[in-house]
């Protein structure tokens, strides 16, 4: 590399800042000093003026900085102050200087580097010391020290040349007020889990950010840092030379789009423009999730809407209208519920997988943490939900989590906030991400029967789903023979992709096992797929009238179905058409949501309504799902409360109850399972065995 004197890179520092852009803004920073105190200089401009001297200041930031610092102050307008400081930031570094978390080597220890990553943990700003002020106690001598790092470097001897103060042992005060101190916060950041497969650890690192730009992070930012990689010693007992990295933050870049992680060249604009004309481009993405997993046709194009989602919206009134769409599976076991989360979690652009049964509610959303600043203070460290802002939150074993930790998802659901009221903290995280989750049935797998009333998950968390899918696993031979066929197939391909296509096994043809199992290969590479998803967010499609009016008529003639009082359907349901309609809209790259996606949209709505809310004589009831109580329960429980209250104090037997409400209707099963509801909400209870009364 080549080598460079200090009068070469003060003369690159001079030409850059003479450019017009940066004396308009070392004007700025003087009429607004100190307010702002920051000058922001573009590696591009630096690149510009010399590839060597850029590459230079990249190896070697602390000298070419110091010097770049002084042409600053030097290019300032005459009537600037000499002794007010100003920082030197620079950003937008190259690819070549960005460099993972986990990559990072002692070769990086000082050279100017871009690390990007999830803000995990941000602590208050709080004042360091820079310079400290000390008094002799003897003689009063001011001696000033320049501090470095955590600790306080006090003087070794009064440096008074009248005084005899160095030749015996001597204190020093320190003056507190009138030292120099400079805002300084810590904070860590992790890998983006985009940027993780094979369910790799995020690995983490320390950042500090000092003066102006301190403060303005916070946990669950998407950021890039910009900084200098230091080294630190452990603070241990003993000595170490096994030393700790962390980055010297120069400049902060925030991710202004959600997807802009993802880099899409012409070639790939080209390549996506020419998919989006494709008239079978739905079937091909659908074809392209998971494809070792047999048929789950709606189960899989609901999951494609997933990814494209609708349109965030924000009202007049500031009301947020989401656009991110939850979807819940709930099955039998062996049905590939879990291998489909995992598998979007890694074809999602920004995809977090969590299980359930390990997972808390800090975990999921945000966990209170001492920081490590000296004084044990609290402070939060996001949870996957936030991590997954912008993206999707895979939950699987949704049904196995404690039910306190299963209400932490409420708010997340709906308005996409988390409020964390924590160890004295009260703060909002943001967690705009949609929703993947997989449960099992109450008994483990399915009975024949009301599929709503086996799903062991409270109604209110149930409603906040767009679409809910159940998938069962009865035998049947044709479809076992299809299922088996595929899964064969699938083991038989995955033997033949190890081997190399010149390798000849006596009585078996590699190439044409490949070729015949063609079909489980995604349609779609799933690097172009997420391309293709990343380019389709920046698309806002509008509801043309056609659209709106097939909406329209199919929430209403659902909503007008009902001949015995129940509900139907519920405006949440108006709301997961539209989504849907605007995600269809938008897997086209269409600017319009038209008759099509409507149709998409209510097909599957009325799919999944027929699997969940479906009643025996052959209409809806989305109370099965909402509430405690369908329609047909609520008329039986009115039943079952009048037996018990007519039995008066002395109650009545759970035997009696059963034959009273049989004549009625009601079947065995019910009459225990709305007994068990009525004890746990305090209408009845049951003093003695298997007797009930009326509770006051």
């Amino acid at each position: 590399m080549t080598s460079f004197q200090d009068k070469e890179i003060a003369d690159g520092w001079d030409d850059v800042l003479g450019k017009d852009k940066y004396r308009l803004k070392l004007a700025e920073i003087a009429d607004n000093y100190p307010d702002q105190r920051s000058l922001f200089v573009d590696y591009n401009d630096l690149d510009a003026y010399s590839t060597d001297l850029a590459m230079f200041i990249l190896e070697n930031p602390d000298r070419c900085l110091g010097i770049g610092r002084k042409e600053v102050q030097a290019a300032m307008p005459p009537s600037w102050d000499p002794q007010n400081k100003l920082n030197l930031r620079i950003q937008g570094l190259p690819r070549d200087a960005k460099v993972d978390i986990r990559r990072l080597r002692a070769k990086h220890l000082g050279k100017l580097v871009a690390v990007e990553g999830l803000v995990r943990k941000v602590t208050t700003v709080k004042p360091r010391m820079i310079r400290a002020k000390f008094k002799c106690a003897r003689c009063g001598q001011e001696i000033w020290i320049d501090q470095h790092g955590m600790i306080l470097e006090e003087p070794v001897a009064c440096t008074n040349p009248d005084g005899n103060c160095n030749k015996q042992a001597n204190r020093f005060l320190l003056d507190e007020v009138a030292s120099q101190y400079i805002d300084t916060q810590k904070v860590e950041i992790q890998e983006s889990p985009e940027g993780l497969r094979g369910g790799a650890q995020p690995e983490r690192l320390s950042a500090y950010i000092e003066d102006d730009i301190a403060g303005i992070v916070t946990a669950g930012n998407r950021i890039t840092l910009n900084g200098i990689i230091r080294s630190l010693e452990k603070p241990d007992r003993d000595k170490s030379t096994v030393f700790e990295v962390y980055i010297d933050v120069l400049s902060i870049e925030f991710e202004q789009h959600e997807y802009d992680e993802i880099q899409i060249t012409e070639e790939d604009e080209q390549a996506i423009l020419a998919m989006s004309r494709d008239p079978n481009l739905f079937s091909n993405i659908v074809n392209s999730i998971s494809p070792t997993i047999y048929g789950m046709k709606e189960v899989k194009s609901a999951i494609a809407l997933q990814l494209f989602g609708g349109c965030h919206k924000v009202m007049d009134d500031g009301t947020v209208i989401r656009g991110d769409m939850h979807i819940l599976l709930v099955g039998d076991p062996g049905v590939a519920k879990s291998q489909i989360l995992r598998y979007m979690s890694m074809l999602a652009p920004r995809g977090i997988y969590a299980s359930g049964k390990s997972a808390s509610a800090a975990g999921l959303t945000a966990a209170a943490v001492k920081d490590d600043f000296g004084d044990g203070r609290w402070t939060l460290e996001a949870g996957a939900l936030v991590l997954a802002d912008k993206g999707l939150a895979c939950i699987d074993e949704l049904d196995k989590m404690t039910p306190q930790d299963r209400s932490s998802l409420h708010e997340a659901m709906e308005s996409q906030k988390i409020s964390v009221a924590k160890a004295g903290i009260t703060a909002t995280l943001q967690c705009r991400c949609s929703m993947l989750a997989a449960a099992n049935p109450k008994m483990g797998r399915f009975e024949e029967g009301n599929i709503a009333k086996q799903i062991d998950l409270p109604p209110a968390l149930m409603s906040r789903f767009d679409l809910i899918f159940p998938l069962t696993d009865k035998p049947e031979r044709t479809v076992d023979q299809r299922i088996t066929n595929h899964i064969l197939n699938v083991h038989r391909r995955g033997e033949a992709q190890q081997l190399s296509e010149d390798v000849k096994i006596p009585g078996v043809d590699v190439k044409e096992i490949r070729e015949s199992t063609s079909n489980i290969k995604p349609f779609y590479d799933p690097e172009m797929l997420r391309k293709y998803v990343a380019y389709s967010k920046r698309i806002v499609p509008v509801m043309t009238d056609e659209a709106t009016k097939m909406i329209a008529d199919a929430y209403l003639n659902i909503r007008g179905s009902s001949t015995d009082g129940s509900v139907p359907i519920t405006a949440r349901q108006l709301e997961a058409f539209v989504r849907l309609a605007e995600a269809s809209a938008r897997s086209r790259l269409s600017h319009t949501v038209d008759k099509e996606d409507a149709k998409i949209a209510v097909d599957l709505v009325q799919y999944y309504l027929q699997k969940i809310a479906g009643t025996s004589n052959g209409g809806l009831d989305i109370d099965m799902v909402s509430t405690s109580f369908s329609h047909k329960d609520r008329s039986d429980v009115g039943t079952i409360t009048d037996l018990v209250t007519l039995a008066g104090s002395e109650g009545i037997a759970e035997a009696d109850i059963v034959t009273e409400a049989g004549k009625q209707g009601i079947g065995k099963e019910d009459v225990e399972r709305i007994l068990q509801q009525l004890k746990n909400n305090g209408t009845l209870y049951c003093p003695t065995d298997k007797v009930y009364k009326v509770v006051g």
